[in-house]
């Protein structure tokens, strides 16, 4: 089967579950060390399941004949891959962007008893879902984070960590963000991985994929690029200052470990390929603020926070011409902007940077998209939302 199981993503990876095939004509297509492979195996079964992974890969990639190996991992040119096999299951995924890693299970009651070896209760509690099937998933999650890091010598319970996991019971879907913490010369720092599963019928189809971290980009003064969870402690500074967050809605952090789970879980950049943004200092290399795009229902938003010692000295309109310049880089169609009416520096920083306003909406009546608490909407009262909006 070659149609995209999961949520996000279908335009980048390639999933094949489960192919129809003639064993005789994938045996053909393998490549030499393949072909060495397949020879050596004796036993009926894993022979059987070494084609049919094989077969997966050829529906997702196209073929097979260069398939290489790293070590026990195995890899094509120029391309991400991944493929497991199960009894009677196979999967394999492709992209030209993404790293991947993909698991596919039957279910395996001893999940209940390894579990201790494998999460912690708070990563169970997580997934909200039956027992059986997020212990399989958690398993499955790791399996494919642990292809696709690549280097082995990786402990389930330690360096690998599920942060977030939303379920459809309906559509029997999920995702989340995960973090692989374990770091090596090859992977000099740690990385935030997307995870999506599927269940289907019997089987139990995981895959992780993860977007190279983007290079930062600058401007004049400033430097900006992705959060860190070193940047926890700043950000809930940050939003610790009710003049910073007067006009946004937003509550701000109870703490710092609020902010490192905002960081951790925060989807935009394995989701789009971009994010809000930390702005530090060229020189001090201190943080200013964060500048930056979000995916919304309303379209890509450009939305800028800066320290209020920073006010004043020309920072945002700076940082949201250079993200304006980014995303121009991105090939993205246009971003929009909002401010309310009483918000002057922000309105008038989105007009500095070639903003049109397209729209004033009254806030009692923009209360479904902005996220308003009660007391923000009395507080508020009376005021205009502005929509500002920059084709490319």
């Amino acid at each position: 089967m070659l149609s995209y199981p999961f949520k996000f993503l279908s335009n980048t990876i390639r999933v094949s579950i489960n192919p129809t095939f003639k064993k005789e004509d994938v045996i053909d297509q393998l490549g030499l060390t393949d072909s060495n492979r397949y020879s050596s195996i004796k036993n009926e079964k894993k022979k059987n399941e070494f084609v049919s992974s094989r077969a997966a890969l050829s529906k997702a990639c196209g073929q097979i004949s260069g398939l290489k190996y790293e070590g026990k991992k195995p890899v094509i040119d120029n391309a991400f891959i991944s493929l497991s096999h199960c009894d009677k299951g196979a999967a394999a995924c492709y992209s030209e962007e993404l790293e991947l890693g993909i698991d596919i299970e039957v279910e395996r009651r001893i999940m209940k008893r390894i579990s201790s070896k494998f999460t912690t209760q708070k990563e169970f509690e997580v997934f909200k879902c039956s027992q059986q099937d997020a212990l399989q998933f958690i398993w499955g999650i790791k399996e494919s984070l642990f292809k696709l890091y690549g280097f082995g010598d990786l402990d389930f319970k330690e360096h690998l960590e599920i942060v977030s996991f939303d379920w459809d019971e309906t559509t029997k879907k999920g995702w989340g963000m995960a973090w692989i913490h374990k770091t090596c010369a090859d992977r000099p720092y740690e990385i935030q991985c997307l995870v999506q599963v599927a269940k289907m019928d019997k089987y139990y189809v995981c895959i992780a994929s993860h977007r190279k971290k983007m290079d930062h980009f600058t401007s004049s003064r400033t430097q900006l690029r992705e959060w860190e969870p070193s940047d926890a402690s700043w950000l809930y500074e940050l939003n610790s200052n009710p003049e910073v967050i007067r006009y946004t809605g937003d509550a701000g952090f109870t703490n710092e470990e609020s902010a490192l789970e905002i960081i951790k879980t925060y989807p935009n950049y394995q989701l789009y390929g971009y994010g809000r943004w930390m702005v530090i200092d060229k020189i001090s290399k201190m943080p200013l603020g964060w500048c930056g795009l979000k995916n919304n229902s309303w379209g890509i938003d450009l939305g800028f926070r800066f320290f209020e010692q920073h006010w004043g000295k020309g920072l945002a309109t700076e940082c949201a011409s250079a993200t304006i310049e980014q995303a121009r880089k991105l090939h993205l169609n246009g971003l929009v902007g909002r401010a309310l009416s009483p918000n002057i520096g922000s309105w008038m920083v989105l007009e500095k940077v070639g903003m049109k306003r397209l729209k004033s909406t009254p806030i009692k009546e923009a209360t479904s998209d902005f996220y308003l608490a009660p007391k923000n909407l009395k507080a508020w009262h009376g005021q205009m939302l502005f929509t500002y909006k920059i084709d490319f």
